[in-house]
Order: structure tokens, then C-alpha cells, then sequence
């Protein structure tokens, strides 16, 4: 896996925009990285989990930043939110259960198939660590989606991980889908 390190070191950025530059900066073989977020091209588009058959306004749960699917499938291996603002409890947690209640994934009219071998992982930007309340959280979330009986909730693992620098928030995520694609998380 490859990640191009060419992100601007400018910590004032626009809202996304750093998650646009790390979406495109993510070169993995064999998959196709999709982001939300950027100039719009064949891989920027809205990821949207959501519940019903109509993917609605009615219908939507949240957006998510990037999504990593096996190439010639729609197989979702690693679905991600960064957050650029803040690594609070309830921003966390609203991300992972905005993702767990919803049925189904799209990414631009394309369904997801999210299963046992997706991973969501959660990144939150903070310069104070909070392995407490991320561990907390985290354990939560695991026992919760045994019992909410949606189709998301049948994803591998859920990885929560804050991040205090900017600039080292490519090689924090690397480190991440480097151990979910070896079946270490």
C-alpha cells in the first residue's frame, strides 16, 4: 500500500479539505479508494449509509469520507470518517451509529456490499490522547451492533483511532489499513 506523501503542511485548511487530500493520496493495488470531498472525478462522490430501499433524503444516516472497495467488485474492505475538528465522545459515537443503524452503503448509485470483511474505522483529530473514552466507546459500539440486527452491522471490526498531528495523519491511517488488510484487526 502506498500513500503519496504530497499533503499540504498547512494546518489551515478548509473543512474536508484534508480528508479530500488523503483520500486522493491513497494508492492500494487491486482497489479502488473512493472519497467524498474534492474535485470532482470518477472516484469524489457522497458515500452514503442509509436505511429503507431508496437511498432518500428521507432515508440517509450520514456520509462517509472514504470508502476502499475491491477492484471488479463492490466488496467494501475499509470504510472511513476522519475528523478534522474534534475527537469528541459524541461526534464518535454519532458517526458509528449513524453507520451501524443504516441497511445499506452507496457510493454514487453503486451499492456497497458491506459485510465480514469491511472495516469502519473512525479517526479523530485531538492534541490530547483519549484512549479511555475511545476504549469505552469502542467497546459499546461492539456489543451494540451484535443486537441492532442491521446490515452494517455485520462489518468485522470497528477501529477508533485520534490522531494529535496533521501531518502524520497519512501514516497513522496506513498503519491502520496495513493491519485490517492483514486480518489483524
Amino acid at each position: 500500500m502506498e500513500i503519496k506523501n504530497d499533503l499540504n503542511p498547512l494546518n489551515k485548511k478548509s473543512h474536508d479539505q484534508l480528508t479530500a487530500e488523503i483520500g486522493k493520496s491513497l494508492e492500494i493495488e487491486g482497489y479502488d479508494v473512493l472519497y467524498d470531498h474534492g474535485v470532482s472525478s470518477k472516484a469524489v462522490g457522497k458515500i452514503v449509509s442509509y436505511f429503507s430501499d431508496k437511498n432518500e433524503r428521507g432515508t440517509q444516516l450520514s456520509y462517509l469520507d472514504i470508502a476502499i472497495v475491491k477492484r471488479n467488485t463492490n466488496q467494501a474492505v475499509a470504510l472511513i470518517e476522519i475528523e478534522e475538528t474534534a475527537n469528541r465522545p459524541k461526534t464518535i459515537i454519532g458517526d458509528i451509529f449513524a453507520f451501524l443503524m443504516g441497511e445499506r452503503v452507496v457510493f454514487q448509485g453503486r451499492e456497497l456490499e458491506v459485510g465480514n470483511s469491511t472495516v469502519l474505522i473512525v479517526l479523530g483529530y485531538s492534541k490530547l490522547q483519549h484512549p479511555k473514552h475511545n476504549q469505552y466507546i469502542l467497546e459499546k459500539a461492539e456489543k451494540a451492533k451484535s443486537v441492532l440486527e442491521t446490515k452494517n452491522c455485520e462489518i468485522r471490526k470497528i477501529v477508533i483511532e485520534t490522531y494529535s498531528d496533521r501531518d502524520k495523519l497519512s501514516s497513522l491511517l496506513a498503519s491502520v489499513l496495513d493491519r485490517a488488510f492483514k486480518g489483524e484487526l
